[in-house]
């Protein structure tokens, strides 16, 4: 099946179905024998965005679920059994099995005209599988505050398939964006439990990164708090805990 091309064509129209296909492309997976669909995260910081966004959205347009937490893998997140349900995902663009290394913006949504709809897969890569935080400068300063602060924010999505990670720069070169692709050899990264090259699009210009949250923007409080706390602060603590920044944000 090419899974590029669908009947369901009116569903690449709407922004929110294809929030939820960058998902599962970020963070998604059908299992091989198509019994099985998940889109998981942190049991932390990821438990709001699914709590609150993307289980209710995924409710709306394919099956009602409540996210949970999966003990077995030490997730959290969505899932259904539902065949009908996974069908009609794997119509539109879903992959079934290992997709680390080949998983694709299905073509209509790559060249779509639709700045929202091109956001919107942006959006949900980045919201599942993305990061944000900050560093500290890594030229030598004299101003103690640079010294000692992580100041500096740093953008990163990370992937075992470079095409995927090349589409995101085609789509972000449309909305001006500038970013970069670099090969990661990572010591002990597993792709699909084979140790493999990974690979990064990083946006490290500042005003790069606040056009990303102006333009795209973020629906998961754990880059939206990251974000908005350097943002408040003018840096980000390390290491704190979703909760912790929603109390400095207050």
């Amino acid at each position: 099946m090419d899974l590029h091309i669908t009947k369901n064509t009116e569903w690449f129209n709407n922004p929110e179905v294809v929030e939820i296909l960058g998902a599962f492309i970020g963070d998604g997976w059908i299992e091989s024998d198509k019994d099985a669909l998940y889109i998981t995260g942190s049991p932390t910081e990821d438990k709001l965005y699914y709590d609150n966004y993307l289980a209710p959205l995924f409710s709306k347009y394919f099956i009602n679920v409540k996210a949970r937490h999966f003990p077995y893998w030490g997730v959290y997140g969505i899932s259904t059994y539902k065949k009908g349900v996974i069908n009609k995902a794997i119509d539109l663009g879903f992959y079934v099995g290992s997709k680390s290394k080949v998983v694709e913006i299905p073509l209509i949504v790559l060249y779509s005209n639709k700045k929202d709809v091109i956001k919107a897969v942006l959006r949900g890569i980045f919201d599942t599988d993305g990061s944000f935080w900050c560093e500290r400068s890594r030229a030598k300063s004299s101003i103690e505050w640079k010294r000692t602060h992580n100041y500096h924010p740093e953008f990163r999505i990370t992937s075992c398939s470079k095409n995927l990670l090349k589409q995101l720069k085609f789509l972000l070169d449309k909305l001006d964006i500038e970013s970069k692709i670099v090969q990661k050899s990572i010591k002990g990264f597993k792709c699909n439990r084979n140790i493999s090259n990974s690979y990064a699009l990083n946006i490290r210009k500042i005003k790069e990164i606040e056009k990303w949250f102006k333009i795209i923007g973020t629906n998961n409080p754990r880059h939206k708090t990251r974000y908005t706390v350097w943002k408040k602060l003018g840096h980000l603590p390390p290491n704190t805990t979703i909760q912790e920044r929603l109390i400095i944000l207050k």
